[in-house]
C-alpha cells in the first residue's frame, strides 16, 4: 500500500509541471507578439517604413495563439474562469491594437507620399526662378524637422510662414506646395493622435494582471498539491508508527510486572523519608529503616499499631498539629520530624515522616536576617531572575514613596528617570558574567522628585549554583552628589575661569592662585605663594588710593575698582580688581579672595568701537556721525568769528552700473580710490566724509570766498573724470556736486545736508559731471512737488484723471492700426497739468501703481466698445513704467483686467522703456515672459534714446519698436537721423518686429518714413490725442477712407488730419 501511495505522488507532480511549462511558454509568446507590434508602430511613426511581411507574420502568430487558447487543448482549459476571462480580455486588446496599427500604417503612407512629392515641387520652383523658392525650401526643411522633433514653437513658426505665403499673390506651384504642406501638418497631427491612442491601449497592464493572476494560481496549485502529498505521507508514517508502538507496549507490560515488586522494596529502603503502612485494622504491615530512625526506636521493639505510634509522638518535647493529617514534633535530641498521614480507599493508612531539622535551623536564621533587613538603614530590593520585584524593605518605601504592593511584579525601572545615564544592558551583562554589579542610579521617586543611589547588586544562588534571585542594596547619596557637584563646579570655575583668582590668609600672605592668574600676570604659584599681593603693584596709585580701598573692605567686606598692576615681565596693564573678605562664625576675617579681570582687550575694543562709531570701515574717512558733529562745530565757529564755510555734497555718476556689472569688490575698490583722490584735493583742516553708498561730503572750513568752493568743486570734477584702474580695467565715473554755504543757507547740520542734496540733484538734472549751488528756487520746486503729490492723491480719489487716445495708422494700407492711451489731468478751471510733471511725482510716491492699473482697465473697456461699435480690430498701446514693475504689476493682475473687460489680449500692446531691460536679470526676463504669456504684445518705447542694444532685442520677448519722436523731427534736416531710422527699420524687419514712428507732424516726414520702409506712424499729422467720444467720431468719419488704394496713399492720408 505504501509503494502505491509513492507512485501516485510522483505521477501527479510530473503532470502539473508539464502543464505549467506549456502555460508559461504561451504567455511568453503572447507578450512577445505585443512587444513586436509596439516596435513596428514606432518604426512607422519614425517614417522608417518597415517590411510589411513582418506584420503578416505577426498576424499569423497572433491567430495561431488565439486558435490554441480557444480550442479544447488550451493550456488554460483546466484553470479558473477568472483567469480565462483575463486571457480573453488581453487578446481583445491585442486585436484592437492590430486595428489601430492598420490605421497608423495608412496615415504614415499618405504622409510619406506627401514628403516624397515636396522635393519635386521645390525643384520646379527653383527651375522657374520663383522668388518663393527659398522660403519654400525653408518650409520643407522646417516640416521635416517638425516630423522628427514635434515642437509647438516650430509648428507656430511654420504656420506663420504659410500665412506669409498666403498673403502674397500665389502661383499654381506655390498653391500646390502650400496645400501639400498644410495636408502634411494635418497628417502629422493625425498620425501623432493615432500613435498616442495605440500607445494608450492598456495591453501591457492587462498582461501584467494576467501574468500575476496566473502566478498566484500556480502558487496556490503547488501549495494544494504539496499539502495533499504531505498528508498522505503523514498518514502512512502514522500507521507504521502505531504498529511499532503497540508491539513495544505489549512487550514492556510483561517486563514491568516482574520488576514492580522488587522496585517497591528497593525504593522504600533507599529513600530518606520514613514510610509506614497500616492496614484497615491499624496494624503495621510495611515500613522502612528511615521511619524507625526518625522516631529513634529499635525496629525489634517498635510499636505494632497506629495508636501506639501516635502515643509515642505525643510524648515528644514539642508536638504541634499543623493540620488534620500533619503533625510536627521535636525529639529530646533536638530532631524535628514532620509526619503526614494519608488514608487509602480500602481504609489503610500510609504515614510519611520527613526530617526538617535543617529547615527549622534555616528558618531561625532567616528570621534573624529578616529582622536585620526590615530595620536596615539602606534600601533593599529582591527580584527574581527576570528582574521582577518580589520584596522591598521599609527603607525603600520611605525613600521612594512606593509601597511593596505597588512595585511587586514590576521591574526596578519603575524608578528610572529620563536623565539617567546608567547602561542597563551593560549592567545585566556584568551580572550574568560576574554575579555582581556596583554603580549609581539617577532615579525618580513616586512624587517625581529625582535622587541618586549607590547600589550593589548580587546574584542569589541555590545549592546547585543556579541563580534564583538578585538582591540590591542601595544607599541614597543625593546630598553627597550635590555637595560633590558644588565642589566640582567650584574647582572647574577656579581652574577654567578667564578671571584670575588669588586667595590670601588674614595676614595677606598669598595661599592660592588659579591658571588665569598666571596667564594674566606671568607669575606662577612658586613665584607668589607665601608672598604679599604688593608684588603686583604698578606704582601708578598713591597711598590714599590704597587707604581708601582698605577702609571700604573693612566696612563693607568687599571692594571693586579699575586698577593698574604690573606683570612679571615688568609691563603695566589695566585690570578690574574685586576683593571680598571671608569671616568665620565669630566675625573674624579668615581670608581674602581677589578676582582679577584683564581689561586690556576691552580698552582696545572700546577704542576700536569709538573709531568705528565715527569712521567709515571701507574708506577710513569720517562717517555721517562725525561729519554732523564737525558741521555743528563749524557753524558755531562761523557764527562766532563771522567766517564762511561750505558743504560739498558729491554723488558719483554711473557707480551703480559699475557696481552691478563688475561686482561689489570692484565698487569698493572704486570708492577707496575716490576717497584717496578727494583727500589729496582738500586741505588738512577740511573734512572729507563718506556719507553713505556712493555719496561723499566735504566740509571746507574758513574759506576766503565763494570762488574757493568753485575751484575745489571743479578740481574734484576734473580729478574724478580721469580714468580709474580697477582690477585691470579702465573705468570712467564722474561726479555731480551740490554746494551749500554756512551759515548763510541754514543754521543746522541736517538742513545744510538736505539743501546740498537738493543742489546735487539739480546738477544731475543739468547733465551730470557738474556742480550747482543751492538756490531758494530749488526749495520752491520741492514744495511744488509735495503740493502736486497731495493734489494728485485727491485727483485719484475724486476721479479727476481721464484718458486720451492718439491714433496709430498703417501707411501701407492707409488703415487704422491702433491707438495709444495717454493719461490727462484736467483741473477744475479747465487747465491741464502736463504728464511730464505729474507722472514723475506718481512714480516717486508709488501712486503710479494704482494709476497704471486704472489706465489699463479703463482703456481696455473703452477700446473694447470702440471695436464692437466700429467692427474693427484696433490695437491698444499702454505704457508700463519700470516703477510699476518694481511695485508689483504682473501677469496675474493683467489677466484679471483682461477677463473683467473681456478685451482680446492679442490686441493689447504694453510699451516698456529700455531702462527695465538694462537690469538684464532673470527676474525681468520672467516678468516679461509672464506678461507675454497672457497673449499681450510687448513694445520698446522711445527706442534709441537709451542704451539700445541688439542683445536684449534677441533675448527678450519683444514684438514692436517705437522710434522716439526726436529722430522723426530731425528726419528731413539730419542725414544721420535718416540713416539711423533706416537702420532701425531694417533691423526690425530682419528680427520680424513691427516699427512704430511717433511724432509725425507733417507730410514731408511721412513721405521720408515711407521711403525708408516705415509702415506704422503716430503723430499730430493724423490726429492729436482725443478723448474716447472724439476718437469714436474720428473713426466713424474716416473709416471709409481707410480703403483707399496704395497708389494714392499719401494724398488720402492727408484727409486724416483734424
Amino acid at each position: 500500500m505504501l509503494i502505491w501511495v509513492a507512485y501516485a505522488l510522483i505521477s501527479s507532480a510530473q503532470d502539473d509541471n508539464k502543464a505549467h511549462q506549456n502555460r508559461v511558454q504561451f504567455l511568453f509568446s503572447s507578450n512577445a507578439v505585443d512587444a513586436q507590434l509596439n516596435q513596428f508602430a514606432l518604426k512607422i511613426i519614425a517614417v522608417d517604413m518597415p517590411e510589411y511581411d513582418e506584420l503578416v507574420t505577426l498576424t499569423q502568430r497572433l491567430d495561431s495563439l488565439k486558435s490554441l487558447v480557444n480550442s479544447q487543448h488550451s493550456p488554460f482549459a483546466a484553470t479558473t474562469s477568472d483567469l480565462q476571462q483575463k486571457i480573453s480580455h488581453y487578446f481583445a486588446l491585442i486585436d484592437d491594437k492590430m486595428l489601430q496599427l492598420e490605421r497608423i500604417k495608412t496615415a504614415a503612407s499618405l504622409m510619406r507620399n506627401t514628403l516624397l512629392y515636396l522635393p519635386q515641387l521645390n525643384k520646379e520652383l527653383q527651375l522657374q526662378g520663383s522668388k518663393d523658392a527659398l522660403i519654400a525650401q525653408q518650409l520643407y526643411s522646417d516640416v521635416l524637422s517638425y516630423n522628427f522633433y514635434a515642437d509647438e514653437v516650430k509648428l507656430v513658426e511654420i504656420q506663420s510662414k504659410l500665412e506669409v505665403i498666403g498673403d502674397r499673390k500665389q502661383s499654381p506651384l506655390i498653391k500646390n506646395l502650400k496645400q501639400h504642406l498644410q495636408v502634411q501638418l494635418v497628417q502629422q497631427h493625425d498620425l501623432k493622435n493615432l500613435y498616442n491612442a495605440f500607445v494608450a491601449t492598456p495591453s501591457k497592464p492587462a498582461f501584467n494582471t494576467l501574468n500575476s493572476s496566473y502566478n498566484q494560481y500556480h502558487l496556490e496549485k503547488l501549495q494544494s498539491s504539496k499539502e495533499n502529498r504531505q498528508l498522505t505521507l503523514i498518514l502512512s508514517a502514522a500507521l507504521l508508527l502505531a504498529l511499532i508502538i503497540i508491539y513495544r507496549r505489549l512487550n514492556h507490560a510483561r517486563f514491568s510486572a516482574f520488576r514492580s515488586g522488587k522496585l517497591l522494596k528497593e525504593a522504600l529502603t533507599s529513600i530518606e523519608e520514613g514510610f509506614a503502612l497500616f492496614d484497615k485494622n491499624n496494624q503495621l504491615v510495611l515500613s522502612n529503616t528511615s521511619w524507625f530512625n526518625h522516631h529513634e526506636i529499635d525496629p525489634d521493639n517498635a510499636p505494632k499499631t497506629l495508636e501506639q505510634w501516635q502515643t509515642l509522638q505525643s510524648n515528644q518535647l514539642i508536638n504541634q498539629i499543623e493540620s488534620h493529617n500533619q503533625t510536627l514534633h521535636c525529639s529530646l535530641a533536638g530532631k524535628w520530624i514532620r509526619t503526614t498521614l494519608n488514608q487509602a480507599h480500602d481504609g489503610a493508612m500510609a504515614c510519611v515522616s520527613v526530617d526538617v531539622t535543617s529547615f527549622k535551623h534555616a528558618e531561625a536564621t532567616l528570621k534573624k536576617w529578616g529582622h536585620a533587613i526590615e530595620q536596615s538603614p539602606v534600601s533593599i530590593v529582591i527580584t527574581d531572575t527576570r528582574g521582577k520585584i518580589e520584596y522591598v524593605n521599609p527603607k525603600f518605601e520611605h525613600i521612594t514613596g512606593y509601597q511593596l504592593e505597588e512595585v511587586q511584579g514590576k521591574t526596578p525601572r519603575i524608578l528610572r528617570s529620563q536623565v539617567t545615564t546608567t547602561d542597563y544592558r551593560a549592567l545585566w551583562l556584568e551580572l550574568k558574567e560576574k554575579g555582581q554589579w556596583r554603580g549609581e542610579f539617577h532615579n525618580q521617586k513616586k512624587n517625581g522628585e529625582h535622587y541618586w543611589e549607590q547600589a550593589r547588586i548580587s546574584a542569589i544562588k541555590d545549592q546547585q549554583g543556579e541563580v534564583t534571585h538578585y538582591i540590591a542594596v542601595k544607599e541614597d547619596i543625593t546630598e553627597q552628589k550635590h555637595a560633590h557637584a558644588k565642589l566640582k563646579t567650584a574647582a572647574a570655575v577656579f581652574n577654567a575661569t578667564q578671571e584670575g583668582i588669588m586667595t590670601t590668609n588674614s595676614e595677606l600672605e598669598i595661599t592660592a592662585i588659579n591658571p588665569a592668574f598666571t596667564r594674566i600676570t606671568g607669575y606662577s604659584a612658586v613665584d607668589v605663594l607665601g608672598k604679599k599681593p604688593s608684588i603686583l603693584s604698578s606704582g601708578k596709585h598713591d597711598k590714599a588710593f590704597y587707604e581708601k580701598m582698605w577702609q571700604t573692605l573693612k566696612e563693607q567686606d568687599q571692594w571693586a575698582s579699575e586698577i593698574w598692576n604690573k606683570r612679571k615681565d615688568g609691563s603695566l596693564y589695566p585690570e578690574w580688581l574685586s576683593i571680598s573678605a571671608v569671616r568665620d562664625e565669630d566675625g573674624h576675617i579668615q581670608q581674602y579672595i581677589a578676582v582679577i579681570s584683564d581689561i586690556t582687550e576691552r580698552k582696545t575694543q572700546e577704542e576700536k568701537i569709538q573709531y568705528q562709531a565715527y569712521y567709515d570701515a571701507l574708506t577710513g574717512l569720517p562717517n555721517r556721525s562725525l561729519l554732523l558733529e564737525r558741521i555743528s562745530q563749524s557753524l558755531l565757529y562761523s557764527e562766532r568769528y563771522k567766517q564762511l564755510s561750505a558743504l560739498l555734497f558729491i554723488d558719483l555718476d554711473r557707480f551703480k552700473r559699475i557696481n552691478d556689472t563688475m561686482g561689489h569688490e570692484a565698487g569698493d575698490a572704486l570708492l577707496i580710490e575716490v576717497s584717496a583722490r578727494l583727500t589729496q584735493i582738500v586741505r588738512k583742516s577740511d573734512t572729507v566724509s563718506r556719507f553713505g553708498g556712493d555719496e561723499f561730503v566735504i566740509l571746507l572750513n574758513n574759506i576766503a570766498s565763494i570762488e574757493h568752493c568753485t575751484t575745489v568743486a571743479q578740481k574734484i570734477i576734473n580729478e574724478l573724470s580721469k580714468p580709474f584702474m580697477i582690477h585691470g580695467f579702465e573705468i570712467f565715473s564722474g561726479a555731480s556736486i551740490g554746494i551749500t554755504l554756512l551759515p548763510e543757507d541754514a543754521d543746522n547740520a541736517k538742513e545744510l545736508l538736505r539743501l546740498a542734496d537738493l543742489a546735487m540733484y539739480k546738477a544731475k538734472e543739468n547733465g551730470r559731471n557738474q556742480f550747482h549751488f543751492f538756490a531758494k528756487s530749488m526749495q520752491q520746486q520741492v514744495n511744488r512737488r509735495v503740493e502736486l503729490e497731495h493734489k494728485l492723491r485727491n485727483a485719484i480719489k475724486n476721479q479727476e484723471l481721464s484718458l486720451f487716445y492718439q491714433p496709430i495708422v498703417d501707411t501701407q494700407s492707409a488703415s487704422l492700426y491702433g491707438v495709444e492711451a495717454l493719461m490727462r489731468w484736467q483741473l477744475s478751471d479747465g487747465s491741464f497739468i502736463s504728464p511730464a510733471e505729474f507722472i514723475p511725482v506718481a512714480e516717486e510716491s508709488g501712486l503710479i501703481s494704482e494709476m497704471g492699473e486704472w489706465l489699463i482697465k479703463q482703456a481696455c473697456s473703452d477700446i473694447q466698445s470702440l471695436n464692437l461699435n466700429c467692427n474693427c480690430q484696433c490695437m491698444l498701446s499702454v505704457n508700463v513704467s519700470s516703477q510699476q514693475y518694481r511695485l508689483g504689476f504682473n501677469a496675474e493682475i493683467l489677466s484679471t483686467i483682461l477677463k473683467d473687460t473681456q478685451f482680446n489680449a492679442n490686441l493689447l500692446n504694453l510699451e516698456i522703456t529700455e531702462s527695465i531691460l538694462l537690469d538684464n536679470d532673470q527676474a525681468v526676463m520672467n516678468w516679461l515672459q509672464d506678461l507675454r504669456a497672457t497673449g499681450a504684445q510687448l513694445a520698446i518705447d522711445d527706442f534709441g534714446t537709451g542704451y539700445s542694444s541688439l542683445s536684449y532685442l534677441r533675448r527678450f520677448p519683444i514684438n514692436t519698436i517705437k522710434i522716439d519722436r526726436s529722430f522723426i523731427s530731425d528726419l528731413t534736416a539730419s542725414e544721420d537721423s535718416a540713416v539711423l531710422v533706416k537702420a532701425i527699420v531694417s533691423m526690425a524687419d530682419s528680427l520680424n518686429l513691427k516699427v512704430i514712428a511717433e511724432g509725425v507732424e507733417n507730410k514731408v516726414q511721412l513721405k521720408s518714413l515711407n521711403d525708408l520702409g516705415g509702415q506704422y506712424v503716430q503723430g499730430y499729422f493724423y490726429a492729436k490725442p482725443l478723448p474716447i467720444e472724439a476718437l469714436q467720431t474720428w473713426v466713424n468719419e474716416h473709416i471709409c477712407r481707410f480703403c483707399c488704394k496704395k497708389s494714392k496713399l499719401i494724398e488720402s492720408q492727408c484727409d486724416f488730419v483734424i
